[in-house]
């Protein structure tokens, strides 16, 4: 032992016997702190092996609790190495009849249960587990135990080192043989892949070039990417986020005359610089560009003005620039030019706008043109293709093998940058061929009705039912216009009784909905005036702490911007909120046709009503409470507007309560606004003197945003330990495999370990 070096990890667990035992477990079992070894099933797929049997692992650690000298005043020590995993604990181990050698193994020699700690053994056999078992076993079982499950991976029996004053249980992995003979029958080459192409960097002498020296550079890469796919007849649709989109000109999907004379699809690709290990890399996705091919001057017989200022456009100026709208007539239009980085003034006859896919739709309709929009865009983006994976993939590969050829290599700065168009390969294993290790995470457990768990969501609540079994009665208050009174009624019906899958509130959520009568407005701006009327006369409904009541609120989509503050979705949903009443927003297509929307719809008004749909089995090890961030963003009206929410959950996953800004407020202001949330949302909390918590963003927060959510959580609690994570929503990569019994898509919950896919997690303690 004084050979294997120092330990590769380091992590304390503390708290009561059996939470530290549960902490453990759920470590171990959804951390993958263990390797998983993978091998080709002749049959094809791969078989999966552990590390150490998960059953050695939990008899080493719950044998050293239970019969440890407690008054020796040292922790129990779990020591991970490459090829040997060691548990320490203090005291020596006993037997009846005679004393156990210095060194031994359980392949010859036979433990009996001999209990230094004979209250607690009978106290951690009567606890039990989540799933009803005991905490420990007797001695000889659990060794037996731990002894056959390293047999059944052709493992070395659990060895022991023993003196007076500690107990050490040593398992081996035999890691560097195993390894060994996945290499050695590594005989078929990878079919798992990225859509990511090396890029090779080198000077225009033909020097390599160092790659360190080039970080933070990836714009000036897909700057001179953009120019020459510009010189090689492609169109650049857009370059933002550090995301080039683009598609070849002349090629467009065909469809009706009728429908290609307001709106044509591109099959376009979505190109980014990503920077892993010192390398670098292109990342190529198929996308789909759904374009508006009308000018401003047509558009107007359709749409207001205000309705088309601030959209990106192209314009007919000194050829066509692309800009965004600043004002504009029937006949002239003031268009910022992003290259020229000006205002001009450009015949509105020659800007076209980019339009949402919504006003796309509307158009369409009020031109009487019969097209099912969405259908189309789901067919040509391949959502609803079954092998979209592989069809994804093919056209990948053909786009990089021909952009090598005819965009690459690029030249700026002295440097020449070439294009590999292979795709970087996906292994299980470590090798020696160039690639990215692939490794398979466990998907956790979530427990439902009568902790039953299911790793599938919509399998367990379907299934199973919502955790909270007690029965609820949730009062809706339904509102919406006259004309959608019965769609409304027929909603609530769905939502009661269910459908397909979904097997109705009751069932499923224990919760029953009664509803007195539909409240309608004569138009969707009215809605505010009715929601006042009615806690006017119902006084009793506002800050009604049992969250027995939800408003049920129709809410067109049309007519208003999503991000418009000032609409009738956020002036009522303010309002409530304000007032503290739950409410629930529906739009106009699922009134309509509630059909697989159900079951989500239901499940957010019991949420909202206290119900807690599922939880987590155990907790999660060093967090005590998770507050996710969010905010919703408006740039109308010439300045950027926020409203800022936090939602928080405890260690189990289990919802606490919402808190937000019931205020739109500046941009300007935001630091200073998202601090008082912070700190008004923990001093709600019961916490420790030195908590754990977790602030999950929904976008990128600025390290000056950080700053002041991390000094409002010092004030409340200045010795707790805080985490930010935020997850990156904006690169593009893909994962494939290629072989014939798979459907073209990486099996799931398998990530390239070499790769930091949640790029911007930061912690600050």
């Amino acid at each position: 032992m004084n050979t294997r070096g120092m330990p590769t990890f380091d992590r304390q667990f503390s708290g009561s016997i059996t939470k530290q035992i549960r902490s453990l477990r759920t470590f171990f079992k959804e951390s993958g702190f263990f390797k998983l070894y993978q091998k080709r099933n002749p049959d094809g797929g791969f078989a999966e092996e552990p590390e150490y049997p998960y059953i050695a692992i939990d008899e080493a650690i719950v044998n050293a609790v239970a019969h440890r000298d407690y008054a020796m005043k040292l922790p129990i020590e779990c020591e991970y190495y490459r090829d040997a995993f060691v548990v320490r604990n203090s005291g020596r181990i006993l037997q009846r009849d005679h004393n156990v050698p210095d060194h031994f193994s359980l392949a010859d020699t036979t433990l009996v249960s001999t209990p230094r700690n004979s209250q607690l053994i009978e106290w951690l056999k009567l606890m039990r587990d989540k799933d009803g078992a005991a905490f420990v076993r007797a001695l000889s079982e659990g060794t037996k135990r731990m002894r056959d499950e390293m047999f059944k991976l052709n493992l070395p029996a659990p060895e022991y080192s023993v003196s007076e004053a500690q107990t050490i249980v040593i398992l081996f992995s035999k890691a560097a043989e195993r390894e060994a003979a996945l290499q050695s029958d590594a005989v078929h080459p990878p079919t798992e892949f990225t859509n990511l192409f090396p890029l090779t960097l080198t000077s225009e002498s033909g020097q390599d070039f160092d790659a360190k020296s080039f970080k933070n550079r990836h714009k000036d890469i897909l700057v001179a990417l953009k120019d020459s796919l510009e010189a090689n007849n492609w169109y650049i649709d857009s370059l933002s986020f550090s995301r080039l989109i683009a598609h070849k000109k002349g090629i467009a999907i065909t469809h009706l005359k009728e429908v290609s004379s307001f709106v044509r699809f591109y099959p376009a690709y979505s190109f980014q610089i990503r920077h892993y290990w010192g390398g670098y890399y292109l990342s190529i996705d198929y996308t789909l560009e759904v374009k508006n091919v009308l000018t401003l001057s047509a558009l107007f017989k359709n749409f207001q003005p205000s309705e088309l200022v601030e959209r990106i456009a192209v314009a007919g100026w000194q050829g066509w620039q692309r800009g965004k709208i600043i004002s504009a007539d029937s006949e002239w239009s003031r268009i910022y030019l992003f290259d020229f980085e000006r205002e001009e003034q450009v015949a509105s006859n020659k800007v076209i706008p980019s339009l949402p896919t919504a006003l796309i739709a509307e158009m369409l309709n009020r031109q009487g043109v019969r097209f099912n929009l969405t259908q189309a865009i789901k067919e040509h983006s391949l959502a609803s293709k079954p092998s979209a994976a592989r069809i994804r993939a093919e056209k990948t590969q053909a786009t990089a093998s021909e952009i090598a050829q005819s965009v690459f290599p690029l030249f700026f700065n002295n440097l020449c940058i070439t294009l590999q168009p292979t795709p970087v390969d996906l292994l299980r294993q470590n090798s020696t061929i160039g690639g990215f290790r692939v490794k398979k995470l466990p998907e956790p457990s979530v427990e439902f009705n009568r902790h039953r768990e299911s790793t599938d969501i919509r399998e367990g609540i379907t299934r199973f039912g919502a955790y909270d079994n007690a029965q609820n009665t949730v009062e809706l208050v339904p509102i919406c216009t006259p004309e959608l009174r019965d769609n409304m009624a027929a909603l609530i019906e769905r939502l009661k009784v269910g459908k397909y899958k979904y097997r109705g509130s009751e069932r499923t959520f224990s919760t029953r909905f009664t509803y007195s009568s539909i409240v309608t407005t004569p138009s969707p701006e009215q809605t505010l005036d009715e929601c006042r009327r009615l806690l006017s006369e119902h006084p009793e409904w506002i800050g009604d702490e049992r969250l027995s009541r939800l408003f049920l609120v129709h809410i067109p989509e049309k007519g208003y911007a999503i991000d418009d503050e000032s609409s009738p979705y956020y002036r009522v949903k303010r309002f409530l909120l304000e007032k503290g009443v739950p409410c629930q927003m529906v739009n106009t297509p699922t009134l309509q046709n509630p059909d697989w929307k159900d079951l989500n719809l239901a499940l957010n008004i019991v949420a909202k009503c206290g119900v807690t749909p599922w939880v987590l089995p155990d907790a999660i090890p060093d967090a005590d409470f998770f507050v996710g961030l969010s905010y919703t963003q408006s740039g109308r009206r010439g300045s950027e507007r926020l409203m800022g929410y936090a939602n928080v959950f405890n260690q189990y996953g289990r919802w606490e309560f919402y808190s937000g800004n019931t205020e739109a407020f500046a941009y300007k202001e935001r630091t200073q606004r998202f601090q008082s949330l912070i700190g008004q949302t923990l001093e709600r909390l019961s916490l420790s003197e030195t908590p754990h918590i977790y602030f999950h963003y929904s976008a990128k927060f600025s390290r000056e945003d950080r700053a002041a959510i991390l000094s409002a959580a010092r004030s409340v609690r200045s010795q707790g330990t805080y985490s930010f994570v935020w997850i990156n929503t904006h690169h593009n990569i893909r994962l494939y495999d290629s072989r014939v019994e798979a459907d073209g898509s990486l099996s799931p919950h398998s990530a390239p370990s070499t790769v930091t896919w949640t790029e911007g997690a930061q912690s600050e303690c």
